[in-house]
């Protein structure tokens, strides 16, 4: 027969239980206090903007074909690139949020259109969208959506990464995700980057904010300019 468990045996197990339970408790704890920002910040668009403040966001020089055909590279371009991206990630099957992106990115450029001329740091702010849906976004596909949103690609890039591994790569630096949404398309976080001359993410914006982020662009473009 086993031998019988003491008392004393017993109340040693109960108190490691407890040790236990204590030890992982509080890593627990701990953990949730780092995460969330001495318990400040409990959304996943809260961390970007830490992570942003913190300089932590950089998008990785990866190549873009715009339109589908034509490479292109953009931020941590040396010389003359521009100063300031606005870019969003799109589909161009999306019939929400990227619609909406559409609109308000062909009033940037209508202003940017507009008043370039009069402040010359604008001619450094560059718009961008991304597509994100290689296997629909084809060249006839991105062509109809330039066309439909009136695109000038003397402002306004749009393009797709080379190679999934590309898009994947990018939009894991930005923190940007998309999931299927079981109907074909994709439940995604839309929001107007800005982007400096090294991709470093230095804003985050609403579709609706779109006026603030385009003189937010404009100050960095302006702040470069006058850099000795």
């Amino acid at each position: 027969m086993p031998d019988p468990i003491s008392p004393d045996d017993s109340v040693l197990a109960r108190r490691l239980t407890v040790a236990l339970c204590v030890a992982l408790l509080s890593t627990f704890v701990w953990g949730l206090y780092r995460y969330t920002a001495n318990f400040d910040v409990w959304t996943f668009e809260g961390h970007r903007q830490l992570a942003i403040q913190a300089g932590e966001l950089r998008a990785p020089l990866v190549p873009l074909h715009e339109m589908g055909v034509t490479p292109v590279t953009l931020w941590g371009n040396a010389g003359g690139a521009p100063a300031a991206y606005l870019v969003d990630f799109i589909y161009t099957r999306c019939p929400s949020v990227c619609r909406v992106l559409g609109n308000e990115y062909q009033q940037m450029q209508a202003r940017l259109l507009a008043q370039r001329a009069r402040n010359p740091a604008l001619k450094a702010v560059r718009l961008v969208s991304i597509s994100f849906d290689a296997e629909h976004d084809d060249q006839a596909s991105l062509r109809e959506y330039a066309h439909e949103h009136q695109i000038d690609s003397a402002l306004w890039t749009l393009a797709i990464p080379a190679t999934p591994a590309d898009t994947r790569a990018l939009m894991r630096s930005l923190d940007v995700i998309a999931i299927p949404d079981g109907l074909g398309g994709f439940v995604h976080n839309g929001a107007i980057h800005l982007l400096d001359a090294s991709g470093r993410l230095r804003g985050l914006y609403e579709f609706d904010q779109w006026p603030q982020a385009l003189e937010a662009a404009r100050q960095l473009a302006t702040a470069r300019r006058e850099m000795p």
